[in-house]
């Protein structure tokens, strides 16, 4: 829905690359190099290709998943059971859902298990600050959850886990850089200091303001100019759906901001809690849920997974395992180092709940990876010890 005609990018790749607003560009470059293995079919026939092509992307990035799942947990629990832990996560049924599903939500999963593995390589001196940079860049760029405030997060995260300050003012250069030259386009271009002109859209639903419902058309205020991108003036993509990168649209995103702004102001503090709180509920559904898929419905485990990764048999594993860990921080006395780490997530976190209502248990499954790596982490280390203690008590009687 949010990416731009498959014509566009093959008829005019730079050009509709550097126009667009409705969402970061890297899913719509990923297409765009892919569209032109096929120069001379039929585009509908090339449409067809590069989502072959991309269901086979996602095939390898689910191997990527276990393969980084594993990498990490290897250096945390034994070899077999990183092995078997790994295995288990990519039967999990949203790993499968979103590993058939032709957005960035899986890709999302795994930058962000890339990134954290990434922090606790760096926190231990086994890696450099390279991979951290790059998967938030990555970050940014495919998904619009990531905005300039999230490289200000990650700053202060490393600043806590004890990286060198001349790293950290690296890191803010390089991603500041990078991120903040294509903020500085979108603003020249189109007034916007981020990334997507979804972001009004989300803002009205997050408060429960449901007015609009998918396809939502907004007829253009006068006549587009001519010479335009036809990015910008394409009522409809190949397929027949609407071109949400239509110019007219970015009207529309800033009245909803308005809208939002003003319910914002004229709404009582119990009203917007009691929103916020059903963002919450529906963030502990099953991931697995939002794209409903009959042969994944099928599988016998499936509702055994989505018990455990939703609410409140989830909230109560994570809590346990936070419980484990904070208590080994407080006998290791490194409580900036713990915050550090919990910063980008409770980023994530707050995001997914504050600006968004209706696909909150999608956004959940951005962390899931890396909620999976902790709980396996620390119930290991629970039950290690606890076989220790009961060995030595054995042994001194």
């Amino acid at each position: 829905m949010q990416t731009v005609s498959i014509l566009d990018l093959r008829e005019a790749p730079v050009e509709s690359l550097t126009h667009i607003h409705i969402q970061p560009p890297g899913f719509d470059l990923v297409r765009a190099i892919l569209v032109h293995l096929w120069p001379s079919l039929d585009i509908h026939a090339a449409l067809k290709q590069v989502d072959h092509a991309l269901y086979f992307l996602w095939s390898i990035l689910y191997c990527v998943c276990g393969l980084l799942m594993f990498r990490w947990l290897s250096g945390l629990v034994e070899r077999t059971i990183a092995f078997l832990a790994s295995l288990l996560f990519l039967l999990h049924p949203a790993t499968l859902v979103y590993s058939t599903l032709l957005d960035t939500t899986l890709l999302s999963g795994v930058l962000v298990l890339w990134m954290y593995y990434s922090l606790w390589k760096l926190r231990r001196g086994y890696s450099s600050i390279f991979a951290v940079t790059t998967s938030s860049v990555l970050l940014f760029f495919f998904r619009s959850v990531f905005q300039l405030p999230f490289l200000l997060v990650m700053a202060v995260s490393l600043f806590l886990l004890k990286v060198p300050w001349r790293t950290v003012v690296l890191f803010l250069l390089i991603t500041g850089g990078i991120c903040g030259s294509y903020v500085a386009k979108q603003y020249g271009q189109f007034g916007l200091l981020s990334t997507s002109s979804f972001s009004g859209l989300n803002l009205v639903r997050s408060v429960g303001v449901l007015t609009y419902s998918w396809p939502y058309e907004v007829d253009p205020v006068g006549e587009l100019p001519k010479t335009l991108p036809n990015v910008l003036v394409r009522k409809s993509k190949v397929d027949g759906s609407l071109n949400y990168n239509n110019l007219c649209y970015l009207e529309f995103d800033r009245r909803l901001k308005s809208e939002y702004k003003h319910y914002l102001s004229a709404t009582p503090v119990a009203v917007l809690l009691g929103a916020y709180y059903s963002n919450l509920k529906i963030y502990w559904r099953p991931s697995s849920s939002y794209s409903v898929r009959r042969n994944i419905e099928l599988l016998p485990w499936k509702s055994a997974y989505d018990s455990i990764f939703s609410g409140p048999v989830l909230i109560v594993l994570l809590s346990l395992a936070g419980v484990i860990w904070l208590a080994k921080g407080r006998r290791e006395k490194d409580y900036a180092c713990r915050v550090g780490i919990l910063l980008p997530a409770l980023y994530v976190f707050a995001i997914s709940i504050l600006f968004e209502q209706g696909e909150n248990n999608r956004f959940k499954f951005f962390l899931e990876p890396v909620f999976y790596v902790f709980m396996v982490w620390q119930f290991h280390g629970a039950v290690v010890r606890g076989c220790r203690w009961v060995v030595l008590r054995r042994w001194l009687r």
